[in-house]
């Protein structure tokens, strides 16, 4: 966290975080913009704090990795004399519009997913699932830690833990699931709400239950639900898939790469760049945080537990 202070008086922070390999720090900092929730700062002193912050950082760090809307792209870029910097246009959070009620995002979508979501919900009833629309984070970590192994997505069990520290920190949260009749869980998702709109971090899903798509069941729950308290949009951490990938919208953001201007540094982000093209696919994940390749493919670094 950098902290930018005039005399006496704070003006602003800034929060990202170094990445790691097996570990240890490799001196390359990320900060992610797209939600507003990297800066804190008055609107007439974001631009200030922003390049102050750069500033700082790469007193420490070799090179800043920064995921932006449009508007603070044009900040950054505002350093351009005294750093190396490099964007490229890239998709990331999915934003869902919610209507006022229910029957008219029902009528929103297309006639197949409107079937989908009302067949799949009516044969979940049936088989006595039940919707739990609110959880203690406790019991939520230990159902979630439980159902992980038999998720139909299961990435690395560290991807799990990083969504569930994410929600731990905010304040208001959502936590809701679908469970049988014997109180097993089929389906989790957890994320938080800030104002009128609330934020999927994560979804995991019982791959027993695939022809069931109760990923779709959960979902069509978790819609009317915020709908009825009023929320005006439902984004979803690091996209979603179908049906509902169909009725998002990507907003305009950018990943920033921005370089100390050092003749050393340059010559290792270029002999990088140049092992991106050989290197096997984990490595090459690493090698694009310190040098994007031609088409700038956004790296790996946060996302859902399921799509």
């Amino acid at each position: 966290m950098v902290v930018v202070s005039q005399g006496r008086s704070i003006i602003g922070l800034v929060y990202c975080k170094e990445r790691k390999v097996a570990g240890i720090g490799i001196r390359i900092a990320f900060g992610d913009d797209t939600l507003g929730t990297m800066v804190v700062a008055r609107p007439e002193e974001t631009e200030s704090v922003m390049l102050c912050a750069v500033e700082a950082l790469l007193k420490r760090m070799a090179g800043l990795r920064f995921r932006v809307a449009s508007d603070r792209l044009a900040f950054l870029e505002s350093a351009k004399a005294n750093v190396d910097i490099h964007t490229c246009r890239v998709e990331h959070h999915a934003h869902l519009g919610l209507p006022r009620t229910y029957d008219e995002f029902l009528a929103k979508v297309g006639a197949r997913t409107r079937r989908n979501l009302r067949g799949y919900r009516r044969k979940s009833e049936l088989a006595g699932n039940e919707f739990c629309p609110n959880q203690r984070f406790t019991d939520f970590c230990a159902a979630a830690r439980r159902l992980f192994p038999m998720g139909a997505y299961a990435t690395h069990e560290s991807n799990l833990q990083r969504c569930l520290a994410m929600i731990e920190a905010m304040p208001s949260r959502l936590l809701i699931g679908l469970r049988r009749a014997n109180g097993e869980w089929i389906s989790l998702a957890g994320g938080w709400y800030v104002g009128d709109r609330a934020i999927l971090d994560m979804q995991v899903n019982d791959r027993r239950c695939c022809r069931d798509s109760v990923s779709l069941v959960l979902r069509s729950y978790l819609i009317e639900q915020l709908i009825n308290r009023g929320f005006r949009e439902l984004i979803f951490w690091g996209g979603t898939s179908a049906p509902l990938n169909f009725y998002t919208a990507h907003r305009e953001e950018f990943i920033a790469y921005v370089d100390a201007p050092s003749h050393l540094w340059r010559l290792f982000r270029l002999a990088c760049m140049t092992l991106t093209k050989v290197a096997p696919i984990t490595l090459g994940r690493w090698l694009k945080w310190v040098a994007p390749d031609s088409g700038c493919a956004p790296f790996d670094d946060d996302g859902d537990v399921s799509p």
